[in-house]
């Protein structure tokens, strides 16, 4: 007697349906016997045809996979699809768990898989492709000056061309199986099977993971309140300040703070009622006031996959859950659930209870900061003193010398340039830099910050904290992973679309007319690690982001040696592939096959792409403070000659005294006086790196040294010592090139490749930024690491962030409260 079993009918007719079962005895899928779908057995038996039909004929084994793969249309069982589609990610799981990328699938699959498999039980099939192994980058280098730890070649788990940071593995796709490990139609267990199953992908399925932000059309940008200066009666504003810095300091609550702010409204209307008549009455009134919150938007984040969310739209719903689905058609139903993480957070209060979010991201108005900086007196005149300069051939001074300043196009068609002394007060290029830095000294908490500065101001007032733009804040405690970012990036970027398309600036005494500000993002200044995740590329422990060079795999390390064929590699990437594989990367339906494009093709996508102008290779520059003081200057010193017992802790101690009696200038930067502190250098920031290498390195070390290391030296020195010059000119950076390239080989002849580090090879490409941007005072990152320690301060981030209206200048407020 057949079985039978209960099939959901998805007509209006809700009535229980029976279909009769058969009994099929195929050794392809049901080992023999088993009780399938009527449809289902003819499906076996068509296939088990073809199948005999196939290897009836004597075939070799290249013969016999080009045959199964068109003869056999695997794809007609919806279960063998599924299976087949489950293998294929088990095996890039394991291979993507224990390697990174591979330069040629092809060449490095020696064995062969049967295409059809007869087995008893499921089972966990053998990986075929021998891929070679990328290290993870996360100490590439130094993210912070004082991190000692972090060296050139410190291993990591950020990074994948299939590495445990963006990969899930393959593990996760095992995710709904049954006890057994059988994903095949067994009806023995119906509640594993839907018809949801075999369904296709229908024309309203989002095919690839959105990071568009939602949209806020309540904020009222163009209002009065928009201006400096414009809705703060009260002058002094400083006072209210320090209230607010003497509450982060003590940390105080905001009942005491606002006991503080009465008692202070009552001194001073004594003092002076006149004066302080506008004086706040609660704390209240002094956020109200000094306008917290007017010019910045505000997401809710989820934890997890960094979703944004509106405040408004979440708030109504207790315990508002994630609806993001990061894989739209994934094979897999269970694997295209939404997210599913709790967004907010019930706090409970005297009257119960408030709804808040776990993570918020508050995003500075960049409209608000352009408008601000446009009202001071004199600031279009700076942004125009650049065409008064005057230009030698061949002569770097600035970045108006670089060939990105002179060659940037208007529009996409290169019809004309951006940068004309026409436009030189309306067309702004500004610089960015994402870092993240620890803002509080008793607790491991990261928090991100991207920065902007106008490079058309001139350079003494370029990076003053008056003049840079702060972009976004990116919430903790712990760094974005890889393309999560791009859900943080993608507000920003809809801003910079809207400036390069054009912005009016709203009419004002010194603007009685509209004027039109045009914006474009023209570097990317940047450490290593933050770099591949603002513009997309794989690990530089993997490739170079600037040239075609791959790094070599040796065991589990891996390294940039072999300068033979360098005219082969050493040429600029192409940005439109780039860009088109970035694209390829959006439309991969799993994480195995995301793993497995950023192998084969070094790329992920991000939002920065959506800028029609912008170059994510030649925009994006080597930065020479983390490149060449953090890291070659850090590595040789301490891993090549004191780990490699070339300096002894005596020969240390001696290099520390010979170092108390040089006498510097009060102006030039000194080094601490701890050469022997604990391992050697012992938290040596980025400056004092430099100072050693630029003053002190030579005369300290170098009887110390054997022959071949003062050759690799005098190499460095010298060309360090020719690209931080204020002025530099081609002869100049052709002869630093060429002493950082007798560097490189100089290491390797003495040491062996394996010692060439990405940032050695990095060092390359500098010469090439310099004839970009100009001299490295341009666009190296020390002044947006001073920037961090600005932000350090939660009262000046509080200021920054939610309060960009009001005045910097020292006469209304003094600068030691800032």
């Amino acid at each position: 007697m057949p079985k039978k079993r209960i099939h959901k009918d998805r007509s209006t007719d809700t009535r229980p349906k029976t279909r009769n079962r058969v009994e099929c005895n195929c050794t392809l899928h049901c080992n023999g016997s088993k009780w399938v779908d009527p449809r289902t057995f003819e499906r076996h038996q068509q296939e088990i045809e073809r199948f005999r039909t196939i290897t009836s004929v004597p075939q070799s084994t290249s013969q016999f996979r080009s045959s199964m793969s068109s003869s056999v249309d695997v794809g007609s069982s919806s279960t063998s699809k599924r299976r087949r589609k489950q293998e294929e990610e088990e095996e890039e799981g394991q291979d993507s768990s224990n390697s990174s990328y591979s330069d040629s699938d092809e060449s490095n699959q020696t064995d062969y898989q049967e295409p059809i498999n007869i087995p008893t039980k499921r089972k966990r099939y053998p990986k075929f492709r021998q891929t070679e192994l990328i290290p993870d980058d996360e100490n590439l280098n130094n993210d912070s000056d004082d991190n000692d730890s972090s060296d050139d070649n410190g291993g990591g788990s950020d990074d994948n061309g299939g590495g445990s940071g963006d990969n899930g593995g393959g593990s996760d796709d095992n995710d709904g199986l049954n006890d057994n490990g059988d994903d095949n139609e067994d009806f023995d267990n119906n509640e594993s099977y839907t018809e949801d199953d075999d369904r296709g992908f229908s024309d309203d399925d989002v095919p690839i993971e959105q990071f568009t932000a939602p949209d806020f059309d309540d904020f009222d940008f163009e209002s009065d309140d928009e201006y400096p200066d414009s809705n703060i009666e009260f002058n002094d504003s400083w006072i209210l300040l320090w209230i607010l810095k003497y509450q982060a300091r003590f940390h105080l609550p905001d009942v005491a703070i606002n006991s503080l702010i009465k008692f202070f409204r009552i001194v001073l209307s004594d003092a002076d009622n006149e004066r302080f008549k506008n004086f706040p009455t609660s704390s209240y009134m002094m956020r109200k006031m000094l306008e917290f919150g007017k010019h910045s938007k505000r997401y809710a984040v989820c934890p997890s996959c960094n979703k944004l969310y509106k405040e408004s739209e979440i708030l109504s719903t207790s315990e508002f859950k994630c609806n993001h689905v990061e894989f739209p058609i994934h094979p897999r139903r269970n694997l295209r659930k939404p997210c599913g993480t709790e967004v907010t957070d019930r706090v409970p209060t005297t009257s119960g209870f408030i709804i808040k979010p776990k993570m918020v991201y508050p995003l500075p108005s960049l409209k608000a900061q352009i408008i601000a900086m446009y009202r001071r007196p004199g600031f279009e005149s700076l942004l125009e003193k650049w065409t008064n300069r005057d230009e030698e051939a061949g002569l770097y001074t600035d970045i108006y010398d670089g060939e990105i300043w002179k060659t940037f196009p208007s529009s996409t068609d290169n019809s004309a340039q951006f940068f004309t002394p026409d436009t030189a007060d309306s067309h702004l290029g500004i610089m960015i830099n994402l870092d993240w830095f620890q803002p509080f000294d008793s607790a491991s908490y990261s928090t991100g910050a991207i920065y902007g500065v106008i490079c058309n101001l001139p350079r003494e007032v370029r990076f003053k904290k008056e003049n840079m733009l702060i972009l976004a804040l990116l919430p903790g405690p712990n760094e974005v992973k890889l393309h999560k970012i791009n859900h943080y990036l993608a507000p920003i970027v809809d801003e910079l679309l809207e400036f390069w398309s054009g912005v009016n600036l709203p009419p004002s005494e010194d603007h009685p007319e509209v004027k039109k500000i045009r914006l474009a993002v023209i570097c990317c200044a940047n450490d290593i690690l933050a770099a591949r995740k603002l513009c997309g590329h794989i690990s530089a422990k993997a490739a170079c982001y600037k040239c075609h060079k791959r790094a070599n795999v040796v065991g589990r390390r891996s390294n940039f040696g072999g300068f033979d064929d360098i005219s082969e590699w050493f040429q600029d990437r192409d940005p439109e592939e780039h860009r088109t594989n970035a694209e390829a990367w959006r439309y991969c339906t799993t994480r195995d096959e995301r793993d497995a494009h950023v192998s084969a093709n070094l790329v992920r996508w991000s939002e920065m792409l959506r800028l029609p102008y912008f170059n994510p290779i030649r925009h994006l520059i080597v930065d020479p403070m983390h490149c060449l003081f953090l890291g070659i200057a850090k590595w040789i010193v301490k891993k090549l000659w004191i780990d490699g017992g070339k300096l002894s802790k005596s020969d240390l101690k001696l290099m520390e005294n010979r170092a108390k009696q040089i006498k510097l200038p009060a102006d030039m930067g000194r080094i601490p006086y701890k050469i022997s502190t604990g391992d050697g250098f012992s938290g040596f920031t980025a400056d004092q790196w430099k100072s050693f290498i630029l003053i002190y390195a030579i005369p300290l070390m170098w009887d110390l040294l054997v022959t071949s290391d003062r050759n690799i030296l005098a190499n460095f020195v010298k060309a360090c010592s020719l690209l931080t010059c204020r002025i530099i000119n081609i002869d100049m950076l052709s002869q630093a090139h060429d002493r950082l390239l007798q560097v490189a080989m100089l290491i390797e002849e003495n040491y062996g490749q394996e010692f060439i580090t990405p940032n050695i090879h990095l060092s390359l490409h500098i010469t090439d930024c310099c004839e970009d941007y100009g001299p490295l005072y341009s666009f190296w990152c020390y002044s947006f690491e001073r920037m961090n320690g600005l932000l350090g301060n939660k009262l000046f981030l509080l200021f920054l962030c939610l309060c960009p209206n009001l005045p910097y200048r020292p006469k209304n407020i003094p600068y030691c409260f800032l």
